[in-house]
């Protein structure tokens, strides 16, 4: 019998462009102030975090991050108000989700061991 499982979770208008990725770049971002700072621990390219960024964004239709470039005082990134709010539901969503596929796993396969 299987003993995992895996559920790809995403949220959007017309593509699926928000999702663990994204929600996990806008955690960095907010727990370190820095889109730099938070891709680079991610270990992904620039271009790719604004990319993911980007195409949520467009598909949302808000702003999720406020940057500011550098200059005297170092840029910054923070995350938008509506942009946390979403984060919030989303991981809120995530958390059942992930909680009603567990038990639906344990009742269908019956293994204690799933992730």
């Amino acid at each position: 019998m299987p003993k995992q499982f895996d559920i790809r979770l995403r949220v959007f208008q017309e593509e699926p462009a928000f999702g663990k990725g994204v929600a996990e770049l806008m955690e960095l971002i907010e727990l370190k102030g820095s889109l730099s700072a938070a891709y680079k621990e991610m270990g992904m390219a620039a271009s790719k975090a604004w990319k993911i960024l980007k195409r949520a964004e467009a598909d949302l239709g808000f702003s999720l991050v406020e940057s500011v470039s550098g200059g005297k005082t170092g840029g910054y990134s923070k995350l938008t108000e509506e942009g946390k709010e979403f984060l919030k539901r989303y991981q809120m969503f995530r958390k059942e989700m992930d909680q009603a596929a567990k038990e639906s796993f344990l009742k269908y396969f019956g293994n204690q061991d799933a992730t």
